[in-house]
């Protein structure tokens, strides 16, 4: 029952920035920053580059909240497809970026850096990366928009155009691989 209301809160948060109440759009914020930030992280594993998306998908909200039609839709799934273009239309203006280049620098820097629990963090962090990064590319936007974004599976299916059973299904897999690799 919370999700509903969250959602129905969105909503009226959604209708009352179209208004012109900028405090709606701080409320925006307040509830949606971690899920933005976390799915962000998730995309491009780069603190500082997931920062600049998140802050670039807030601004297109503000931006684009005319847009927003709440007769013909839920409002969490037009800010999900908001932030989803936005990630992939960074992606797409990037250049090819030599990665052996980068990672030395980044490496010496932080060399100096480590502590125990960072590490450990870090350990903890890349196990994960390589997990995601051995599932298809549709099995890690489900897990960002069920585990990280954790929107309802009728949004997600708005979002992909899928069923929701599909989807359950392909969630319920992937659970077993995270535990089966994770575990």
């Amino acid at each position: 029952m919370r999700n509903l209301f969250a959602a129905d809160n969105l909503t009226r948060l959604a209708t009352d920035l179209k208004k012109g109440n900028n405090r709606a759009a701080e409320k925006l914020y307040e509830e949606l920053f971690s899920k933005v930030f976390g799915f962000c992280m998730n995309k491009c594993s780069n603190r500082s580059v997931a920062e600049d998306l998140t802050q670039d998908i807030f601004l297109k909200l503000v931006d684009r909240i005319q847009t927003f039609d709440p007769q013909k839709g839920n409002f969490l799934v037009w800010f999900w497809q908001l932030a989803r273009n936005t990630v992939t239309d960074y992606y797409r203006k990037q250049k090819e970026v030599h990665f052996s280049d980068l990672e030395e620098a980044k490496i010496e820097k932080s060399a100096g850096q480590l502590s125990v629990e960072s590490l450990d963090s870090k350990i903890e962090i890349k196990r994960i990366k390589d997990f995601l990064n051995t599932i298809s590319s549709d099995e890690r936007e489900l897990f960002e928009l069920h585990f990280v974004a954790d929107l309802k599976y009728k949004d997600i299916s708005k979002i992909l155009s899928k069923p929701e059973g599909n989807l359950r299904v392909a969630v319920s897999r992937l659970k077993e691989k995270i535990q089966r690799n994770l575990s």
